[in-house]
């Protein structure tokens, strides 16, 4: 069985479709389910159920699919620990960040940017939950979140930070000479917060619901930058992690009291071997903040 056959059947696996992952693989439909059929034959099961172009996997696929992803894996962590003896920073530096920490990662991502020119770095946003499917998915390498839920294996965490949710307003806000606010309060104020399916949000969300408030939610950003930079410029004010207001000099952190408000971020990789880039990058970032 090559490495290849096993790239065509776990792409036809994600996709369910033959002609689709043809196309991902950069080979003929033919060529494609020729080989399948032969990783088929050497196992002596079927792998996929054909419905006319659609395909389902069997549960050999099933069990398959596993092993299949795990031998990839390997062989992609073997080439870049051969990388790595050549000290050859290269390669993709895939990291997966939830929107609290777009402006906390840009600093040093330009740093390694100019740092490793061989390096080419993907950051891409999205909810902890998606993000850690991805990890597990090999789709990226590296994940800052501040979770709601329980961290649970294969992935692994690193503490980063303890920050606490606050509301944030503008220098020129009626309240930017408060210290601190009972959360009761904030529910006549309005509002931007972000969009839902953050964690930020539903951190808020729930609060929301135990106290049976009823708060005015004026505007929903998924961008954390727009949102601070609309608070910023009006009258709006929002509720975020205290840590994502660092550099925004023309916005006051009032303390929300009367509920927990501590918050932890972890930096989340997947157990085994390491891109030395992810591990000089972790390193580089817990300094950073």
């Amino acid at each position: 069985m090559e490495i290849y056959q096993l790239e065509y059947f776990v792409k036809t696996a994600e996709v369910l479709h033959f002609t689709k992952a043809a196309e991902l693989c950069f080979v003929t439909q033919s060529g494609l389910s020729q080989q399948i059929k032969k990783v088929e034959e050497e196992l002596e099961m079927p792998l996929f159920v054909r419905i006319g172009k659609k395909v389902q996997l069997t549960e050999a696929g099933s069990v398959f699919l596993i092993h299949a992803k795990k031998v990839l894996e390997n062989v992609q962590n073997g080439k870049q620990a051969i990388e790595d003896l050549n000290q050859m920073i290269g390669g993709e530096l895939r990291i997966g960040v939830t929107y609290i920490f777009g402006l906390l990662i840009l600093p040093i991502v330009n740093t390694f940017a100019k740092r490793y020119q061989n390096l080419k770095i993907i950051v891409e946003y999205g909810t902890t939950e998606s993000l850690e499917q991805k990890l597990i998915n090999n789709a990226v390498d590296v994940v800052l979140v501040i979770p709601s839920h329980a961290i649970e294996r294969p992935i692994q965490k690193v503490p980063l930070f303890t920050s606490n949710m606050v509301m944030a307003v503008s220098k020129n806000h009626a309240l930017a000479n408060l210290d601190k606010i009972a959360f009761k309060k904030i529910e006549e104020i309005p509002l931007i917060l972000p969009g839902k399916g953050s964690n930020s949000r539903e951190f808020v969300e729930e609060l929301f619901q135990k106290f049976n408030m009823k708060p005015k939610i004026s505007i929903e950003l998924h961008s954390i930058h727009a949102l601070l930079q609309m608070v910023e410029n009006s009258d709006w004010s929002t509720i975020v992690a205290e840590k994502a207001l660092k550099g925004w000099d023309q916005l006051c952190a009032i303390q929300i009291t009367g509920v927990a408000t501590k918050r932890e971020a972890f930096m989340l990789t997947i157990g085994g071997y390491q891109k030395k880039a992810v591990k000089i990058f972790m390193e580089e970032f817990k300094k950073s903040i």
